[in-house]
């Protein structure tokens, strides 16, 4: 049977599926699989440095170790968004409806790369 020929459906079942004999996963989607180092939270980067490049007009934090600056997921005036820089996890909430959660998810949501991927391009410091 060639590459990418059709094989019978099994019986009844009215399905047909498409077989490939390559390589089971691209490179990219071999990296894309590949397992984030065991201590990935102690090599995330320093919440401030990182929010501080990825935040504009991001203030001081107050006695919480919470700051404000603007949103980068929406057309923001105001500084809608708070960010945790005193926690390793770096948390953030924007209260105009875009959401919430950790510096890893903040990363994710910034660059659109999954879990994996956005952990690696972070300790690497591709942020």
């Amino acid at each position: 049977m060639m590459a990418s020929q059709k094989r019978r459906s099994p019986a009844g079942t009215g399905l047909a599926r498409r077989t490939s004999y390559g390589p089971k996963h691209s490179t990219t989607a071999r990296d894309a699989n590949a397992r984030v180092p065991h201590n990935w939270r102690e090599r995330l980067p320093d919440p401030t440095t990182y929010y501080a490049s990825q935040v504009t007009k991001l203030g001081k934090a107050n006695a919480n170790g919470w700051a404000q600056g603007v949103c980068p997921f929406h057309d923001d005036h105001n500084a809608s968004l708070s960010v945790n820089v005193s926690e390793a996890r770096g948390g953030w909430r924007c209260f105009a409806s875009c959401g919430g959660g950790d510096l890893v998810g903040f990363h994710i949501k910034r660059t659109g790369l999954g879990f994996r991927e956005a952990v690696r391009d972070l300790i690497r410091g591709h942020a």
